[in-house]
């Protein structure tokens, strides 16, 4: 599946979803989609069912049916993950979800951001380094927090292709390329 196809099946979802009698908030049907991805992740053989060629569509169908009614999922979003398994989409199903997150993320001008500090943060640190990212992007911000002891110091943060390094790790490179065209 190519980045073009997910993005027509996130826009169609998300269309259906931004419908006034939808009945579901784009937050509800992000948070069902993460909840049929964690039932993938936990049962290959379930994958195993939805991607094989030997079991009839209708199958599959029905088996989309049941896994969303056992996790609570919305006539909306069962439809869509049937639409999804109907097409042999399955095995490409993170790229959707990531790409129905990203169009919320647009669609409530947000961003994400990954916070990998050599050790860990308290709240106060958090919220500071948050306020700080609202003011570089404009946006509110989601982040997600690791600690990394290989920084050895200090944070790096990721917002999308962007990489801002601040940990000591990068300093020493910093430093030691500086020293080393200094010498010749």
């Amino acid at each position: 599946m190519t980045q073009a196809v997910a993005n027509r099946y996130v826009t169609a979802l998300a269309d259906v979803v931004m419908e006034a009698e939808s009945g579901i908030a784009p937050e509800d049907a992000l948070e069902q989609l993460q909840a049929f991805g964690d039932v993938l992740e936990e049962s290959e053989e379930l994958v195993a069912v939805l991607t094989s060629p030997a079991i009839p569509p209708a199958d599959k169908q029905d088996l989309v049916a049941e896994v969303g009614e056992r996790i609570g999922l919305t006539p909306i979003v069962r439809s869509f993950l049937q639409v999804v398994v109907e097409h042999r989409h399955v095995a490409h199903f993170r790229m959707l979800l990531q790409g129905f997150r990203s169009w919320l993320d647009a669609y409530r001008n947000r961003v994400e951001i990954e916070v990998r500090a050599a050790s860990g943060m308290d709240e106060g640190q958090k919220a500071a380094l948050e306020q700080r990212f609202r003011e570089i992007t404009g946006k509110r911000v989601r982040a997600s927090y690791v600690v990394d002891p290989y920084l050895l110091g200090g944070t790096s943060v990721q917002v999308g292709s962007t990489l801002y390094d601040g940990s000591l790790r990068a300093a020493l490179g910093r430093l030691a390329g500086d020293l080393g065209t200094e010498t010749r």
